[in-house]
C-alpha cells in the first residue's frame, strides 16, 4: 500500500515534467513551415544577412539581394590557391620545395650571406616531358645530377635524384610537364 501512494509534491513535479516534455515534443514536431519550393522560372527570395553589430560584410550589390558583376552564384567552388611551381604535381613535394626555399630565405642574413645552414635534401623524382628531353638531361648533368632514363619513348620521361634547391628551377624548364615522386613499387618486384 505504501508503494502506490506518493506524496503530493512528487506527484505535482512529475505531472509538470510530463506536461513540459509533451509541450516541447509538440513544438518540435510542429516547427516552422518549410519555405515554398520555387516552380520553373521562379526565383527564391533573396536572403539578407544583417549583422547585429557593425556594417554588413557583403558588397553593396549583394546587400540588396542582387549579385555583384562577374559573380556566378553561391555554388561556385572557392578559387584554388596559386602554386609557386604549378608543374610540381605532387602537393607534398611542392610543400617541401616551398618550405625549403622559405627556410633558405630566412637563414640568409641582410648581407645575403647564410647565417645558418639549411639541409638540402635529395629527392628521387619522376620528370614527365612534353619535349626537350636532351636539353633537360643536359641541364641536369650540368648541375651534377645523372638522369635515369625511363623506358617510355613516347613521352620522354626521366627520373633523377634532385636536391630540393633545384626542383623549382627544374619544374620551370622548357618541355617539363610535371615533376612528381615516382610511383611506389611492390616489395620484391
Amino acid at each position: 500500500m505504501l508503494l502506490t501512494r506518493r506524496p503530493w509534491p512528487q506527484t505535482l513535479l512529475l505531472t509538470i515534467l510530463a506536461l513540459l516534455i509533451a509541450a516541447a515534443t509538440i513544438m518540435l514536431a510542429c516547427g516552422p513551415a518549410a519555405p515554398p519550393i520555387p516552380e520553373d522560372g521562379d526565383d527564391l527570395p533573396a536572403m539578407q544577412v544583417v549583422p547585429a553589430d557593425g556594417p554588413s560584410p557583403l558588397p553593396p550589390a549583394q546587400q540588396e539581394g542582387g549579385d555583384s558583376a562577374g559573380e556566378s552564384g553561391g555554388d561556385a567552388p572557392p578559387p584554388k590557391p596559386t602554386l609557386t611551381y604549378p608543374n610540381i604535381d605532387d602537393s607534398g613535394l611542392h610543400i617541401d620545395v616551398v618550405e625549403f626555399e622559405e627556410a633558405q630565405d630566412a637563414a640568409s642574413g641582410p648581407s645575403g650571406q647564410s647565417d645558418a645552414a639549411v639541409e638540402d635534401t635529395v629527392v628521387l623524382v619522376r620528370i614527365l616531358l612534353s619535349s626537350n628531353k636532351a636539353e633537360v638531361a643536359a641541364w641536369l648533368r650540368s648541375k651534377g645530377i645523372t638522369p635515369l632514363y625511363a623506358e617510355d619513348a613516347d613521352y620522354g620521361n626521366l627520373a633523377a635524384e634532385v636536391p630540393l634547391s633545384l626542383l623549382g628551377a627544374l619544374s620551370q624548364r622548357d618541355g617539363v610537364r610535371e615533376v612528381r615522386r615516382p610511383y611506389p613499387t611492390k616489395p620484391g618486384s
